[in-house]
């Protein structure tokens, strides 16, 4: 990726130094969150603060993929003030993040575009499964968001791992509600690990209910094309 940088200079060592202490990942981590291109499928008040999360990450290339306008419903959310009703969320959106790091490029989702990492907050199941399938197939790590109610659950996928189909809930969910945003966090920081980390997180499915997370393998189902060989270019 044109202008990915080789080191951290002293702006960005002085813009992370605390996330470079983390234990696992360090610079050469932080050097592959500014080379990736990362699109999320969904900004409405749930996506929100993955979002954020992931500006503050420093992931290089934030595409926000939404077609639709900021309701009413977003505003006041993390990331929208009513001025922006009517507006589309992915415009909105870009303009917000923008203003947090000059070192984070952040656009709407440009049309064709091939990232390097997925984050699935979409707001209906066909959109998650359409979206995370098309990361499946390019071989892109990704994180899928699945809001009900208060709580709901998150899939993560690297590369080989059982797919989104073979792990996400058979039921429709319920109309989320504020507290499920915290979904959104919790599946950005394990896009952020699949990234900086890769082959250290397994494909994992988070179940939160009543606040409480418990967290349990993925299981591949019979049949399933993603346990199928993949084919040369």
């Amino acid at each position: 990726m044109s202008g990915v940088p080789q080191a951290l200079d002293d702006a960005r060592v002085a813009r992370w130094a605390r996330q470079l202490l983390v234990p696992g990942l360090g610079e050469q981590a932080q050097l592959r969150l500014a080379g990736a291109r990362v699109r999320v499928v969904g900004a409405d008040a749930v996506a929100a603060p993955a979002l954020l999360y992931l500006v503050q990450a420093g992931v290089g290339k934030l595409w926000v993929d939404d077609p639709e306008t900021v309701a009413p419903v977003d505003a006041g959310s993390w990331l929208y003030t009513g001025a922006e009703v009517g507006r589309p969320r992915a415009e909105a959106a870009a303009e917000a993040l923008a203003r947090l790091s000059g070192l984070v490029s952040v656009e709407p989702y440009p049309t064709g575009g091939v990232p390097t990492a997925t984050l699935v907050a979409a707001p209906s199941p066909a959109q998650a499964v359409h979206a995370a399938e098309a990361a499946r197939r390019a071989g892109a790590p990704h994180v899928v968001v699945e809001a009900d109610g208060d709580g709901g659950a998150i899939v993560t996928v690297p590369p080989g791992a059982p797919c989104y189909n073979c792990a996400r809930s058979s039921g429709a969910g319920r109309p989320p509600l504020p507290g499920a945003a915290a979904l959104a966090a919790l599946a950005a920081t394990e896009l952020v690990l699949l990234i900086a980390s890769p082959g250290t997180v397994p494909g994992r499915r988070f179940d939160v209910v009543r606040g409480v997370a418990t967290v349990r393998p993925t299981v591949r189902l019979p049949g399933c094309a993603c346990g199928a060989a993949p084919t040369a270019a």
